[in-house]
């Protein structure tokens, strides 16, 4: 018997779950093995759950047992579960998912039983995507070059939900155990996933024109995010500078103390406040704001036009030389 926590973010739990069903159903038959409860659904009750936790299958050795969105059990269901938990039989592996507070009994029951823990949180930082999507495709059986890992976690970004779609459709067309190469994985990836707000302003702090354009794309297209959210997003970070134009401001920790927030931020903003300079940020204000009136209606142009002509005059001035000098008081 074995006890899983799968907790986090929804467009994930599902690829960890189908992924640890089927290592644990293997070749057996899934519809003979499986119960799926969902505390969501309206007419949920606790008595079949109970039942499929403490009783044996008629018709298999062991079988599995998934209760999904925890977060949604009816309160007065939850003594109940807990000591179904605490009577769960040797030949039962039941599955929990849970996106919100998990309560504390049945979170000291999974404990008393041991419950393995597993994470399904998106990943923000590429060397982490790296790692989660090589994971995965160990996971899966595959062997695959070098750079495979890299290209999915970049062309995917945010989209990390995309990637049990991904190695169903690489199994079914290459087989279980198959070596894959750059190409092979090319031809599927599909349309490139959104990407985090961090990811444009960065390209934009590097001055890569190319890149931030880029990440523009991806954040109208795959991230569904409209013109007037990004430049609200562009604007607040201009003004962050703006905030600490000509107060002496030296170093991340004196940044964070004006700004508020994660001292790593804040050095950012300390970085291109550098770079720019008064008169560059003052530059950057000026463009944001005729951005602003263009996207309502002050020239005859496509939103998308109007966004790519800002970024990447926002980029050419996030590439200019650091300025060394500081602002007084």
């Amino acid at each position: 018997m074995s006890v899983y926590l799968i907790s986090g973010d929804e467009i994930l739990i599902g690829l960890e779950l189908s992924s640890l069903v089927d290592r644990l159903v293997g070749d057996a038959d899934r519809s003979m093995m499986v119960d799926d409860f969902d505390c969501s659904e309206s007419g949920m009750t606790i008595a079949p759950v109970v039942d499929a936790l403490t009783t044996m299958s008629l018709f298999m050795d062991s079988k599995v047992v998934v209760l999904r969105h925890l977060q949604d059990l009816d309160g007065a269901y939850i003594d109940t579960l807990v000591a179904a938990i605490d009577a769960v039989i040797f030949e039962v592996d039941f599955i929990i998912t849970v996106t919100g507070r998990i309560p504390k009994a049945i979170a000291d029951a999974c404990k008393r039983a041991k419950a393995e823990t597993i994470g399904a949180a998106v990943v923000s930082n590429q060397r982490d995507r790296i790692e989660w999507v090589e994971a995965h495709l160990i996971e899966a059986g595959f062997q695959y070059s070098a750079d495979a890992s890299r290209l999915i976690a970049t062309w995917f970004g945010g989209d990390q939900g995309r990637l049990g779609g991904l190695l169903a459709t690489l199994t079914s067309a290459y087989g279980e155990g198959a070596k894959l190469s750059r190409s092979d994985i090319e031809v599927f990836l599909g349309e490139a996933g959104s990407v985090a707000p961090w990811d444009l302003t960065d390209a934009i702090d590097g001055g890569d024109v190319k890149k931030a354009l880029l990440m523009l794309h991806r954040m109208m297209n795959a991230g569904d995010a409209h013109p007037m959210q990004i430049l609200a997003l562009l604007s607040n970070r201009y003004a962050q500078m703006m905030k600490i134009d000509g107060r002496g401001v030296r170093s991340a920790s004196d940044a964070a103390a004006i700004l508020g927030g994660k001292e790593f931020t804040a050095k950012k903003v300390l970085e291109q406040y550098q770079r720019l300079g008064s008169a560059g940020i003052s530059r950057a204000i000026s463009l944001l704001a005729s951005a602003d009136l263009d996207l309502r209606g002050g020239k005859d142009w496509e939103p998308e036009l109007v966004m790519e002509v800002l970024v990447a005059r926002l980029a050419r001035l996030g590439g200019a030389p650091v300025q060394r000098s500081y602002a007084k008081r």
